[in-house]
């Protein structure tokens, strides 16, 4: 059983939340640091589009962050980490509405940037495939955000603040909606356009969590648009989200 939502409990989520997210940070700058140490190179020198520093940030920050979160769960709101995050079983119906959801918004998306002549990726997404290409590090980069990504960041925003925010009714909408405005906000890399795409993602990712009580389902459908892009950004030049 986990206690009801309240401004208070709103607040100490957020909180929560916003430690693990500087934790991850910590440990992910160390990780470049160390990584640069270890190559001759300046010791915090981080480039937003060199595809081996996506991937290690990735790969170090999710994990730390999960672990922490979970932490949280058991030791001091005295909860299952599994069972507060919602990581639970889904139909297969809930699976196929979030899939077709997703597909009708990718196609508005597309049809979107053909008639306003938007670049089908950006320069960031570009760059990282090119980078860690270059490097040997794309399979770990592609893992990265195919697979890590997503799990650490349904844990964070439809796991661990949605159980801390969200409640029925129009309160609950309210809340998908901020969730979803962080979770956007965390997406700087891309210009206006790109961080759109992302909020109205979220907000699809959104109401299937709340429609099927399940964060598993999330992740999967993550996993599912950052395979689409990824896939996106090797045939046409691009990236992931």
């Amino acid at each position: 059983m986990t206690s009801p939502v309240t401004p208070l409990s709103m607040l100490v989520t957020f909180g929560w939340a916003l430690l693990a997210f500087v934790l991850a940070q910590i440990a992910g700058t160390a990780t470049i640091a160390i990584w640069n140490l270890a190559h001759g190179q300046p010791l915090l020198e981080m480039s937003g589009y060199d595809g081996t520093v996506i991937a290690l940030l990735t790969l170090i920050t999710n994990p730390v962050q999960i672990a922490f979160l979970a932490t949280v769960a058991r030791r001091w709101l005295g909860a299952d980490p599994v069972e507060y995050f919602a990581l639970k079983r889904f139909t297969l119906r809930d699976l196929l509405v979030g899939v077709l959801a997703l597909i009708v918004l990718a196609a508005a998306i597309e049809g979107f940037k053909r008639v306003g002549g938007f670049d089908p990726v950006s320069t960031f997404e570009s760059e990282i495939y090119t980078t860690s290409r270059a490097s040997g590090w794309l399979p770990a980069l592609i893992f990265a955000i195919v697979v890590v990504g997503p799990v650490g960041e349904e844990i964070m925003f439809r796991g661990f603040m949605f159980r801390g925010w969200v409640t029925p009714g129009w309160r609950g909408v309210i809340a998908v909606v901020v969730i979803t405005l962080l979770w956007s906000a965390m997406h700087l890399q891309y210009d206006w356009f790109g961080i759109s795409q992302v909020f109205l993602t979220g907000l699809v990712l959104g109401w299937i969590r709340q429609r099927s009580g399940s964060t598993a389902l999330t992740i999967v459908l993550h996993m599912l648009v950052n395979l689409e892009s990824t896939i996106e950004a090797m045939t046409r030049g691009g990236g992931a989200a």
